[in-house]
């Protein structure tokens, strides 16, 4: 037999046996023991919003396998937590015909039926009955039937313990996960490429390494790097020479002139020329000057020259 909550009842117990039900508007539900599991713990914190941090170690291990949500009430003696299957609850309340959009909220029958004295029916076989400030469900069998009732809804006022049921991505529909899809087809690409490259550059550095192995070079970049710039300088140097070696040869001099001594230490040279006129010199220097240019310092000592090359 299907139940029907109208536009004038805003409030339903439901129970796991609870059959077809009709909302032709919004409805509040309060879901029975069957769908959550209750444990009180005291902790020494203030808030009930930290004290939902330890929902998890409350719970663990006197739970069933599955992918539960926590909530908290604070009292004030302890704390109330609760552990409950937002999927399953969501797949119930579809099979029974009401939708999301439907929902208005989603309580707790511990919160709302804190006053609860004798026994409330919810359903053929089960009832609810509070023992020890834990409201908990019990066969017929199980409690004196004499003063059971049937939950009476009609001037109750809920309590501000209100859950919000989420579905988790494991029971996401296919239309829902599209974009995540979407995302995360671009992320593989992305990565894909990254590594692409990264074999590529890896191929690289393999290929230099073997360079490094055949000419007997050092391992490390900074060490090859002390070598280029060595290797650089000696370069320039040698350049230098070769170029103010063409240029002295250039250079016309009389059978009496000519080069006595030539000395060359730590890119410097020093040259001892058989000349008595300085003007002689002075016309060497402006020639070398111009042939090498700024790859020397060129200066004059009487007879001899001294060559800095930079």
């Amino acid at each position: 037999m299907a139940s029907v909550f109208s536009s004038n009842t805003l409030i339903g117990l439901i129970d796991k046996h609870t059959d077809k039900i009709d909302v032709q508007d919004k409805i509040n539900i309060i879901l029975t023991p069957s769908f959550y599991w209750v444990k009180r713990a005291y902790l020494e914190v203030k808030f009930a919003s930290i004290a939902l941090k330890y929902a998890p170690s409350i719970f663990e291990g006197m739970l069933p396998e599955g992918n539960y949500a926590y909530y908290v009430v604070k009292t004030k003696e302890d704390y109330v937590f609760f552990a409950y299957e937002p999927d399953e609850i969501i797949s119930f309340l579809e099979s029974k015909g009401v939708e999301s959009t439907q929902v208005s909220g989603v309580y707790f029958a511990q919160n709302e039926m804190e006053e609860l004295s004798s026994p409330v029916e919810c359903n053929e076989e089960d009832v609810l009955v509070m023992h020890k400030g834990t409201l908990i469900q019990l066969n017929k069998h199980l409690v004196d039937t004499s003063s059971l009732s049937a939950y009476d809804n009609k001037e109750q006022e809920l309590s501000k313990h209100k859950v919000t049921l989420h579905k988790s991505s494991v029971t996401h529909s296919f239309k829902e996960l599209v974009p995540l899809f979407s995302v995360l087809s671009l992320l593989i690409v992305l990565y894909a490429t990254q590594l692409f490259f990264t074999y590529s550059q890896q191929q690289a550095l393999n290929a230099q390494s073997s360079v490094f192995s055949h000419y007997k070079l050092p391992p490390t970049f900074l060490q090859n790097s002390s070598i280029e710039k060595k290797l650089s300088k000696d370069f320039k140097a040698q350049r230098s020479f070769r170029q103010l070696m063409s240029s002295l040869l250039k250079f016309p001099m009389s059978q009496r002139q000519g080069i006595k001594s030539l000395n060359y230490d730590k890119g410097l040279f020093k040259i001892i020329f058989q000349m008595s006129e300085t003007t002689q010199l002075k016309e060497l220097k402006s020639h070398l000057i111009k042939s090498v240019g700024t790859l020397a310092d060129v200066s004059i000592e009487k007879n001899s020259m001294r060559i800095k090359i930079k």
